[in-house]
Parts: C-alpha cells; structure tokens; sequence
C-alpha cells in the first residue's frame, strides 16, 4: 500500500482568513482528532486576530507565511526581514506564541538547492526554520478544492518518493479545500497513511 509505515503532516497556507472556510477545517481536524500547521499572512493576522487565536487554540501549530504574501527571493533584505518580522510579531501579540518556522510564499527562495541568502540570513536571525513541502494539492487550481483529478495528481506525488517516511502536505485555507477535507483525509487513511502531529 501507499502509505505502509508512512506519516503525513497537514499544513495549510494564508490563514487565518476567509474565516467561513478556517472554522470548517478546524472542525473536520477536530474530529479526526489531527493537529495541523498553519502558515497564515501577518496582515491578515492583524485583520483577524480572534482567528489566529483559535488555531493555537485548538493545539495547532501556526507559523509565519510573510506579511503580504510577497515573493521573498525578489525582495530587498530590507524587505524580508520586514515581512518576517512583523509577522512574528503580530502573531506573538495575537496569539501568545512565537512561530519557529517560515514558509516563503510560492516556495520562493526555500526550495533545498535554490535557497535565497537574504532569506536564510533573516530567517537565522529571526530564528525561523525555513521550510516548503513535499505534496503539492494544487487545491487552489480551478476547480478549487481535492477533487479527483487532484487526488490522482497527489497519489503519483507520493509514488514518486518511494523512499521518504514522512511527508508535509499542503493545502490552503479556502472554501474548496474546506468541503474537501473530511474525504481527503478519508482518502489518506485508505492509502495507509498516518497522520502525524506537526
């Protein structure tokens, strides 16, 4: 089976908003009884804060996602470090808690073999773990969400990493992938998989 021996790790990208969509994927990890990382976008943090505060709440990790979803391998250093910085501090301030990882918009500048250094020297300063993924939903492609022809696309995903134990999925916080979820973890378990604690 696919995922014999295997773990997943859920992530979700630009939290913590369209709110409607956030409260129905917490609840879908709540009853699947999963904790999940959220990478959310600092200025929808500061739009949202109750938002970001239920997601700590409900024993989530949340993590820094940048300030306004900027490409941060073609921003100044000045620039990154902006982004970064005022993330973590808004979501400190929201949420109490200090996120320990950055995941750089698109990718951007994170991908091993194509680091950016104005984002690595920030992200050491800060001290953030830069970090991406390793299954790529594409939830956010037309049409939005986990339907079938994502899960075939996903499947090849993991048979090409024969070797790998355990993988980071992502997805985002939108209404797709919210009326998704409950089958694609359905879907996960099937395969064999674990899910993982982040």
């Amino acid at each position: 089976m696919l995922g014999d021996g295997k773990s997943v790790v859920l992530s979700f990208d630009d939290g913590p908003a369209p709110l409607a969509a956030l409260e129905s994927i917490l609840q879908t990890l709540e009853e699947n009884e999963i904790k999940a990382e959220f990478y959310v976008v600092g200025e929808e943090v500061r739009r949202y804060p109750g938002a970001a505060s239920m997601i700590v709440a409900q024993g989530h990790d949340i993590q820094n996602h940048s300030w306004s979803h900027a490409n941060l391998a073609t921003e100044t250093k000045p620039n990154v470090r902006w982004e970064l910085e005022q993330t973590q501090d808004i979501i400190r301030e929201s949420t109490g808690v200090t996120p320990t990882k950055i995941r750089p918009p698109y990718g951007s500048g994170g991908f091993r073999g194509n680091l950016d250094p104005e984002l690595v020297e920030v992200a050491e300063q800060l001290s953030l773990t830069i970090v991406t993924w390793d299954i790529d939903t594409e939830d956010w492609k037309a049409p939005q969400g986990l339907g079938p022809g994502k899960i075939s696309n996903i499947e090849s995903q993991f048979a090409q990493q024969p070797r790998r134990q355990l993988f980071n999925v992502l997805m985002h916080v939108q209404a797709g992938t919210a009326r998704d979820l409950p089958s694609f973890i359905s879907q996960l378990r099937e395969w064999g998989f674990a899910i993982a604690e982040p």
